[in-house]
């Protein structure tokens, strides 16, 4: 039920007449990670999209990450109406599927918008999960092309930070995100630069402990825009894992993007993606 409540939500936003399409992306990528005895292949792919009507946003995303062991699949989907004060009232659903586990969360959400300063509080609800989820979030828009946020996050007894900062100018873009929740630290950079001729290079750095246990993932790559928004990718990297072998990794991809995420809510689903991705050093793509 959920993958088709996020597929809908997708397809209503490439063909609804009556909304602005303000964002979408789909992505389809393959890795090869290899220790010098061949571990296996990768396959990411996905999509999202985000579009208004009114005072209403509604957003979508589904993703997977399909490997020799299992699959990860992991997306959500929210809408928002923004009342004539600054304030924004919302739902959204995330949703987590693994071998092992399928957690499902449903949330709702307020937050106030104040010139470029969103403040925002949510509470969710699973029957997967025996206590309630609260978050407070809240981001900058620093400039008209950065934003910096952050979400304190409290689920299971837990208490989890996720910050980030993203910036996207017309020759280079940027994104950090930093991840902390008590023995657990991740932090993650990654980038590209235009060289001109629809030729772009990319990078990325990621590090993660896990109760003193280290992994530190580097990679570098270009990208060719064969349409606009539509690049295909190619990278290399290594992973760097405490006590055991290097990994070096080979990624080939193509994505598709265009315009910009207005909403400042982030869903579970969102961070998430965030920690997984980061996990496997695939921050570049």
């Amino acid at each position: 039920m959920k993958k088709l409540m996020i597929t809908t939500a997708l397809c209503c936003a490439a063909t609804g007449a009556a909304a602005e399409l303000t964002y979408g992306s789909a992505f389809a990528n393959r890795h090869n990670f290899d220790n010098g005895s061949a571990i296996g292949d990768l396959n990411t792919f996905g999509g999202g999209a985000e579009f208004r009507l009114n005072q209403f946003t509604i957003s979508g995303e589904i993703n997977r990450i399909d490997g020799d062991g299992g699959a990860l699949d992991f997306g959500s989907i929210g809408v928002g109406y923004a009342l004539p004060n600054g304030v924004t009232l919302g739902l959204d659903y995330s949703g987590l599927d693994i071998d092992i586990a399928n957690v499902e969360v449903l949330s709702g959400y307020a937050f106030y918008t104040f010139g470029s300063y969103t403040l925002g509080l949510s509470a969710g609800d699973s029957s997967d999960l025996s206590d309630t989820t609260y978050s407070v979030f809240g981001a900058w828009d620093v400039s008209p092309s950065g934003t910096v946020g952050a979400d304190v996050i409290r689920v299971e007894g837990d208490t989890l930070l996720a910050a980030y900062a993203v910036y996207d100018l017309e020759s280079y873009s940027l994104q950090a995100d930093a991840i902390v929740q008590d023995d657990v630290e991740l932090f993650a950079i990654s980038g590209s630069y235009d060289l001109g001729n629809n030729f772009s290079l990319l990078g990325s750095l990621s590090s993660v402990d896990l109760d003193g246990d280290g992994l530190t993932a580097i990679s570098f790559g270009g990208a060719y825009e064969f349409v606009p928004g539509a690049k295909v990718e190619l990278a290399v990297g290594r992973l760097n894992l405490d006590g055991a072998d290097n990994v070096d990794r080979l990624s080939l991809g193509v994505n598709y993007e265009f315009g910009k995420r207005t909403s400042k809510r982030r869903t579970l689903s969102n961070v998430f993606g965030t920690i997984a991705n980061g996990s496997l050093g695939l921050t570049d793509f």
